[in-house]
């Protein structure tokens, strides 16, 4: 056969243009088919008979490496201009309303060499979006306007992440590569790099960017719908056929410059802005996009990464020297990729870094000197296929966004196929690999905010400022020290390669047995088991969930940080334990809560209930030692010390949940009792939680009610006698008064401005059992209403921040509308009265609401809640959550859609007025900086604070 029948051999010609992939995952229930269209645009049809979102994403060969030298962070701001206005669709926000109004998302990225455009939406508006999204590859405006205001926004956007750790370390690490390298390069963009130069104005430098890229050979078009291919077929040649073509693709020079420059510094010193310290190795490597079937990286992934006993984590884990080991491939950069080690440090590991360090080459050595493990390939491929076989399913969004990208890479027959392995890596592809993890191709980062190595450097160096993100850094050579410590790591006792892994499953058969809800199956005193027998996705998988539930669990700093740290505390001791089944598919979570913790377990259902029983068991054999107690505390104290340097509007959000929740304590609070906690404490907790507890338990899934039943009995029978049934805490909201105004300072380490702005309704607090489905549902359809015109006049308009949006913040029975602002550049007394001013001039448009927008915005609503589930979790956590309730109801989803289709425009009309006006609502604001004494003094802004019972 020749090589392009091959090509082929796995796909049907459907007509003259349009062929069907055949080589699907085993459990996939789409229809995948490509076609070309007369531009010479790359396009695949997805039906897909379950989605209730149809979606579309193109794909361009372009990202930061085609930034001109002098204007870094171009391709970037090129995809932001691309959503504001095009000539068939002039004003800027068009695009973004019309999804937004159906009940859609959007959103874009530039990677080095891909910029991806997507969306979904409800199925009558698909056309509609479709039209305006080919729209920016055809004939965009480019406004000079715009220009000049958007870069604003892509300056927020970099500076909103000025503080982020990952990108402070990564453009540090960009100084050791080769300037020559794309790579090195800035990649966002911001005021300094974005502006006219002479002879060069800004938005001629776009337009050149755009002509040179944009066009349909050098894209790739994913639309998922649950329509026939040929009326999709029809729909992407009438949309998108008038792309421009230029018949070339980018051309590619001969060879690249390698990433590491020779005779250049291989070791840098970063210093953290959080308490954290991070040791990473990177590797150049060969590119390996075009490995894509053996994927040998694997191999070195699988055995570094490795956590089972005798491998490299457990062995330094064990001596309380690190956290983590995560061990990555990096896209390909040109020629070249990165074979990447993380370890997560201790302090105490940080203080024997030498020793982490010899652990690391030792095993390096290992690998080196071993003969190929035929064992790990095999492994590896099984797993690599299972996944890929009975895979979840991928909701169209993420399936257009993933295949569209890919498609630029990869050949197209090969499109599917290629999430998994075709075949074992060759031995000789692993030898040159390995061969690869040396000195020379090694570049070696330290970040901490504490001591440094200073003898792996060769001298002492001047410490410079990255000037991007301001990282403080040190670039030094290797000294000979650290070479000797290199080339002398040799074998030793304490590192192993991985053994076999026995948690592969083995039947992957499904049941025929199928509940439509879930039913108690085993009940006894203190001990209560539910059961939903549900093989509906096709997939040989279950969840089970078993609650342990004790009095004091959380209702103080101190308990709440005690059940922290004994979950934190098990899940360390079993983590070498739980890596071969987690490899296998079978993964477990273990976590604290308000009335106890949860032990939850999931994946393939051959072997899971062999799995949870063994847990359970370690669970309640466990005990905290003194040393690892220590330094799990310490742990968590920088964990509760670093939240203050996460994105601040997360923050935000956390903020206000803190504040207006019962039993709910802030970061203060927990920090200041966490130094009092003693050893002593956390053994009486957690002994007279396992002497003092009830059980609520769940299985859903490829399991019978009888093997339940047998899970349960062999549950029950290892408590029968210390089981005493508990009321269940329900999460409640503080009480609050209508037309109460609160405002609440959260710390934040990050410059900008941030304000949450919400409205609260108070009229359904007095009562705990009525669910304020009918208010919910009227703050839900507000929501719908004023997110777009929120963005649009504060986001695009007004430029106030990159962060603009309309949230749900609803917390049990009570309703919350948020709108937050991230600003670099606004003070919080500007950006409150903008929120204030838009919420006056909603009041006046929602009074004089159209019926047939009122309409599309329930009908939205409505046709989100009536969205069925795709995979087992996306029932079983919400069921979940009812059970764990001291009354059960699987009707609310029901119950949300009679109380969307109940409400009226007049009805909706009304509830506004009372909700706007105040009648019924509080309002609090967080923000992150000094509130204004203007707003305390002449508008009764009163200081509110977690403390409090009620606000």
């Amino acid at each position: 056969m020749s090589e392009s029948n091959m090509a082929y051999q796995n796909q049907n010609t459907i007509s003259d243009n349009i062929l069907k992939i055949q080589n699907k995952s085993l459990t996939d229930k789409n229809d995948y088919y490509l076609t070309t269209l007369p531009n010479n645009l790359k396009v695949l049809l997805i039906s897909d008979p379950k989605a209730e979102r149809f979606s579309a994403s193109l794909s361009v060969n372009v990202g930061s490496f085609q930034d001109p030298k002098q204007q870094q962070g171009l391709a970037h701001f090129l995809e932001h201009m691309l959503f504001l206005g095009t000539k068939k669709y002039p004003e800027s926000g068009n695009y973004q309303s019309y999804i937004n109004t159906h009940g859609g998302s959007h959103n874009a990225y530039t990677s080095t060499d891909t910029t991806n455009f997507y969306f979904d939406i409800k199925p009558s508006a698909y056309e509609g979006a479709l039209d305006r999204f080919s729209q920016f590859f055809i004939s965009p405006l480019f406004s000079e306007t715009l220009t000049q205001r958007e870069k604003n926004a892509v300056d927020a956007e970099y500076k909103a992440k000025l503080k982020t750790e990952s990108r402070r370390n990564t453009q540090a690490l960009k100084t050791l590569i080769n300037p020559e390298h794309p790579y090195s390069h800035f990649t966002v963009g911001n005021l300094d790099t974005l502006k006219d130069r002479p002879n060069n104005p800004l938005r001629e430098q776009l337009l050149n960017l755009y002509k040179d890229n944009y066009y349909s050979a050098n894209m790739a078009l994913v639309m998922v719908a649950n329509r026939p291919y040929k009326e999709m077929a029809a729909l992407a040649r009438h949309y998108f056929s008038e792309i421009p073509n230029k018949n070339r693709t980018i051309k590619k020079t001969e060879s690249s410059p390698t990433l590491i420059p020779v005779g250049k510094p291989h070791l840098q010193f970063v210093r953290s802005l959080i308490d954290s310290n991070t040791l990473s190795f990177y590797y150049q490597i060969d590119a390996q996009q075009h490995n894509y079937k053996t994927q040998p990286t694997r191999y070195l992934s699988y055995i570094l990464g490795n956590e089972n006993k005798g491998s490299l984590y457990a062995s330094l884990k064990s001596e309380g020297l690190i956290n983590g080991i995560s061990a990555s491939t990096s896209p390909d950069y040109e020629d070249n990729a990165f074979f990447t080690v993380k370890i997560h440090l201790t302090n105490e590991g940080l203080e024997k870094i030498d020793t982490v360090a010899k652990r690391f080459f030792s095993t390096i050595s290992l690998l080196r000197s071993s003969p190929i493990n035929s064992l790990y390939l095999e492994e590896g491929l099984k797993l690599s296929q299972l996944r890929y076989h009975y895979q979840g399913y991928v909701d169209p969004q993420n399936l257009a966004r993933s295949l569209s990208a890919r498609m630029l890479k990869i050949p197209t027959e090969d499109i599917l196929s290629s999430f998994r392995l075709e075949s074992v890596a060759s031995k000789k592809q692993l030898r040159h690999l390995l061969q690869q993890l040396n000195p020379e191709n090694l570049l070696i980062q330290v970040a901490t905010n504490k001591s440094f190595p200073e003898s792996w450097a060769v001298e002492d160096q001047a410490w410079k400022v990255e000037p991007w993100y301001q990282s403080e850094y040190n670039n030094s050579a290797l000294s000979q020290l650290f070479l000797d410590l290199i080339n002398l790591s040799v074998k030793n006792t304490h590192v192993s390669l991985p053994e076999k892994n026995n948690f592969i499953p083995e039947s992957l058969e499904l049941i025929e047995e199928t509940d439509p809800t879930p039913s108690i199956v085993f009940q006894k005193e203190g001990f209560t088991y539910w059961n939903k027998s549900d093989p509906s996705f096709d997939k040989p998988v279950m969840m089970n969930f078993l609650g342990i539930r004790f009095n004091h669990a959380a209702d103080t700093p101190q308990h709440t940080l005690l059940n922290k740290l004994w979950s934190r505390l098990f899940n360390d001791s079993i983590s070498e334990s739980t890596y071969a089944p987690f490899v296998a598919g079978l993964g477990y979570a273990f976590y604290p809560h308000t009335n106890g913790a949860t032990l939850r377990t999931n994946g393939y259902s051959d072997k899971q209930s062999t799995y949870i029983t063994w847990l359970i068991d370690q669970l309640f054999l466990f005990r905290p030692n003194l040393a690892r107690f220590e330094q799990a505390k310490i742990e968590l104290q920088k964990d509760l010390t670093n939240q203050k340097s996460r994105q601040a509007y997360r923050n935000a959000n956390s903020a206000l949940s803190t504040l207006i929740t019962k039993n709910s304590f802030a970061t203060t609070q927990l920090e200041n009792a966490l130094t009092k906690i003693s050893f002593e404490e956390l053994q009486n907790y957690t002994k007279n939680a396992r002497e003092d507890f009830d059980i609520i338990g769940y299985s859903t899934g490829n399991s019978t009610k009888k093997q339940t039943q047998k899970l349960a009995d062999s549950i029950y029978k290892r408590f029968a006698g210390r089981l005493t049934p508990k009321e269940p805490q329900q999460i409640e909201t503080k009480k609050l008064t209508a037309q109460q105004k609160h405002h609440y300072q959260f710390d934040s380490t990050s410059d900008d401005s941030v304000v949450l702005y919400t409205l609260i309704d108070t009229s359904k607090q007095t009562s705990t059992t009525n669910k304020a489905i009918k208010e919910k549902a009227g703050f839900a359809i507000l929501r719908k209403l004023i997110s777009s015109p929120f963005y649009q006049e504060l986001r695009t308009k007004q430029q106030l921040g990159y962060i603009v949006g309309a949230q749900d913040l609803s917390i049990r029975n009570t309703p919350i509308l948020g709108l937050l602002i991230q600003s670099p550049n606004k003070d919080a007394i500007t950006i409150i009265k903008a929120i204030e001013t838009f919420l006056e001039e909603q009041k006046e448009r929602l009074h004089n609401l159209p019926e047939g927008e009122f309409e599309d915005a329930k009908s939205t609503l409505l046709s989100e809640l009536r969205m069925t589930a795709k995979n087992l979790s996306d029932n079983a956590l919400s069921e979940w959550h009812q059970i764990a309730k001291p009354e059960p109801d699987f009707q609310t989803r029901e119950e949300w859609i009679a109380s969307v289709e109940d409400i009226q425009r007049q009805d909706f009309v009304a509830f506004i007025k009372e909700k706007l006006q105040s009648t019924d609502s509080a309002k609090i604001i967080i923000h992150n900086k000094t509130f204004p004494i203007e707003l305390i003094d002449q508008h009764n802004w009163i200081e509110a604070s977690p403390d409090t019972p009620n606000l």
